[in-house]
């Protein structure tokens, strides 16, 4: 039982945990001024909290190397590569 128990502890930190990575990674599209649906009265495009937001998400790849499985690996590393371009993208804008 103990082991059931277990694995469904384990899907529901992989679902928190890349819930969290993709609400981080709305907030830094809407900071980077880049959200597809930005919500009413979104506030002006701030790139240096997204890159805030962006570092964080590094600092928690870094920090976490090793310990995540395939689908949370995944999901930090293609929010932290489209997050990346993003503020390219933003940066040239400006």
């Amino acid at each position: 039982m103990a082991e059931v128990q277990s694995s469904t502890q384990s899907g529901e930190m992989t679902r928190l945990f890349v819930q969290f990575v993709m609400m981080q990674g709305q907030q830094a599209l809407l900071a980077l001024g880049r959200h597809p649906a930005p919500p009413p009265g979104a506030p002006p495009a701030n790139l240096e909290v997204g890159k805030v937001l962006i570092d964080q998400l590094g600092m928690i790849r870094e920090k976490t190397r090793g310990n995540l499985n395939a689908q949370e690996e995944e999901t930090l590393r293609a929010t932290l590569a489209s997050l990346q371009i993003a503020f390219v993208e933003a940066s040239g804008k400006r």
